[in-house]
């Protein structure tokens, strides 16, 4: 006998002959998991590029209700001796977080510092934001309102836990 020629797909008078399963099930096998793969890099690269477009509009929504709460308030000097100051505090409410610019303000008296308070109706008495020693940032976590009030008073060197100075600044609450 002889042996099968090694082209088992042709038969010697040129017809198709069958090949066995065992022999095509691991390349199918082979090719749907490539298949499969490429879809799956596909759709990683896809929802990627979603994440990062997604990323971005929460940034710019975020930058919009940052500056939609964003209140700007002119505080009115209440001593007549500090007219000429002008003092200015924008207030996002959001995070909770005010920023204060000075202009004109004198240096406080020896022995004395300027304090400023958050005026929050609901609060049994006003909250310090600390001492007033230039332009600053300053935090209000606890404020219940999204447009407190405002006042600077002047206190004791090193500040006090409650007003007990002459308020020189102050802006009400808003509605």
């Amino acid at each position: 006998m002889e042996p099968a020629p090694h082209s088992a797909d042709v038969a010697s008078d040129g017809a198709a002959k069958f090949i066995p399963l065992h022999r095509v099930v691991p390349y199918a096998i082979a090719a749907c998991l490539m298949v499969i793969g490429i879809s799956q890099a596909l759709q990683i690269v896809a929802l990627q590029k979603q994440l990062a477009t997604t990323s971005m509009e929460n940034g710019r929504l975020r930058q919009t209700v940052a500056l939609m709460s964003l209140r700007v308030a002119m505080l009115e000097a209440k001593d007549p001796a500090f007219a000429a100051a002008k003092i200015t505090i924008a207030w996002d409410s959001y995070q909770h977080r005010g920023m204060l610019a000075l202009q004109d303000l004198s240096a406080a008296p020896t022995g004395h510092d300027y304090q400023l308070w958050v005026l929050d109706p609901n609060a049994l008495s006003p909250v310090s934001a600390g001492l007033i020693t230039g332009a600053r940032s300053f935090d209000a976590p606890l404020i219940s309102t999204d447009n407190p009030g405002f006042a600077i008073s002047l206190e004791p060197a090193g500040g006090s836990p409650a007003p007990t100075g002459p308020i020189l600044f102050a802006v009400a609450p808003g509605p």
